[in-house]
């Protein structure tokens, strides 16, 4: 019946994020650009703490004070369940997109925010295609938005992760990032135990950022592998 309920629940409030995003747009075309970015950021940030906490949940984040908001950041963190991103967007300070599978462009309301964010959408059929959004990405964290990638490509769904695919570092030496590393735990037990909703204690925590001036940073094999790592490390110790 809970989970009923909080379904039932979701549907009505992405109605309500229907109707605010038609007050979103008449801000776009009367408020000035940085205006325009603050109100999306205090929006998102209320639909992910709103989504998270409405199932019961509680949050604690740690090192929150490792973010540089003064740099151009990517986000690496791993991928546990569907409640990772409300999570991301609704308790990490400052705005935030995401590196988004095609499949998500054809879902009305979800996508139309998703652009204004910004997040960007990959064709992961098409290696050309792919790239492009790469490059695509690399302008948007260049121009003071920071994305979150997912280098496992898909939800583990459990507290065990999954090897990273080396692809996705392209994006952050692309636009010579400050990388974020993010360590989740306990999200995909939320709702992806049983397909029933239960309250869960979410912990986010935020690692040691690794610069483009670090040795590391261009040898993707050995990034890669340090990032899987250190985020492993933190998920056990959580």
């Amino acid at each position: 019946m809970k989970t009923l309920l909080w379904k039932i629940w979701f549907i009505f409030f992405m109605v309500l994020c229907l109707l605010a995003f038609i007050l979103l747009m008449l801000c776009k075309l009367i408020l000035p650009k940085g205006a325009y970015r603050k109100v999306v950021q205090i929006c998102t940030r209320f639909w992910g703490r709103t989504t998270v906490l409405s199932t019961g949940s509680t949050v604690t984040v740690v090192g929150a004070e490792k973010i540089p908001h003064d740099q151009s950041i990517c986000y690496i963190s791993n991928h546990q369940g569907m409640f990772d991103i409300p999570l991301v967007l609704g308790f990490i300070d400052g705005p935030s997109g995401f590196i988004a599978k095609q499949e998500l462009f054809k879902i009305p309301v979800l996508s139309w925010w998703m652009r204004e964010i910004p997040c960007v959408f990959i064709d992961r059929a098409s290696a050309r295609k792919a790239m492009e959004s790469f490059a695509t990405s690399a302008e948007v964290i260049k121009s003071g938005h920071p994305l979150v990638l997912f280098p496992e490509g898909t939800r583990s769904r459990s507290d065990t992760m999954g090897a990273f695919h080396l692809g996705s570092f392209k994006l952050p030496i692309m636009a010579n990032a400050t990388i974020v590393p993010i360590a989740i735990k306990d999200t995909w037990k939320v709702y992806e135990t049983d397909k029933h909703i239960h309250p869960v204690q979410l912990k986010l925590r935020v690692l040691d950022p690794i610069l483009p001036t670090d040795p590391i940073y261009t040898d993707k094999h050995a990034l890669s592998e340090a990032l899987h790592n250190l985020i492993r490390t933190a998920i056990e110790e959580m």
